[in-house]
């Protein structure tokens, strides 16, 4: 049954046109941005779509593409794939022009941790004319570096007007401290970070 269910799918994917082939057609379109996300959202949807070659190409467009939507899908496609070895091309995307990017560039680095990261991050949470969603992610991503920088850069922000930086702050500072929830004040995380328990080492 699973077969003739799977021959169907194959027979209507070719019938209208669903195939791998023009999906990677679409992806490489040279005139309309539309058909290149559209080409991307396709490709990292099937299961082969999220390994090698499709990564290696998505990592390509992330870096390159004029269209920022485009930009956003090839990112989110490799995030996706959780694609180890994208994380270079995600931290060169926190420099991205678009805020759609950076945030996207954000969650994937929220699912797939890399040093290299942190001072763009500990940047962006710090920086109050950043935009409010790359903020907040970037203030979750660092839920996973437990050094005195990070826990520092999150607690300057624990009094800050933006009430959602400030609560995955806080969240992020419990995960790195293993600490029970001093909540909102920042002189007892400073001196908790900083005090005789040392919880960085």
């Amino acid at each position: 049954m699973e077969r003739t269910g799977s021959a169907v799918g194959n027979f209507w994917n070719n019938l209208t046109g669903k195939t791998p082939l023009n999906a990677v057609k679409r992806m490489e379109d040279p005139y309309f941005a539309d058909e290149r996300r559209a080409g991307v959202n396709e490709l990292s949807a099937k299961p082969f779509g999220r390994g090698q070659p499709y990564t290696a190409r998505y990592q390509q467009i992330a870096l390159t593409d004029k269209d920022f939507m485009v930009r956003v899908a090839s990112i989110r496609a490799l995030n996706r794939s959780r694609d180890a070895s994208a994380t270079s091309v995600f931290v060169r995307a926190l420099d991205d022009e678009n805020a759609l990017v950076r945030t996207e560039a954000v969650k994937a680095l929220s699912n797939l941790p890399d040093e290299a990261a942190i001072p763009k991050l500990i940047r962006m949470v710090n920086t109050v004319d950043e935009d409010r969603d790359v903020r907040i992610a970037a203030a979750g991503a660092l839920k996973h570096y437990k050094r005195l920088d990070v826990a520092r850069a999150l607690i300057s922000t624990l009094q800050g007007r933006d009430f959602g930086v400030a609560w995955q702050s806080r969240n992020s500072l419990v995960e790195i401290t293993s600490k029970s929830d001093l909540r909102y004040d920042e002189t007892e995380w400073l001196q908790y970070v900083t005090g005789p328990e040392k919880p960085f080492g």
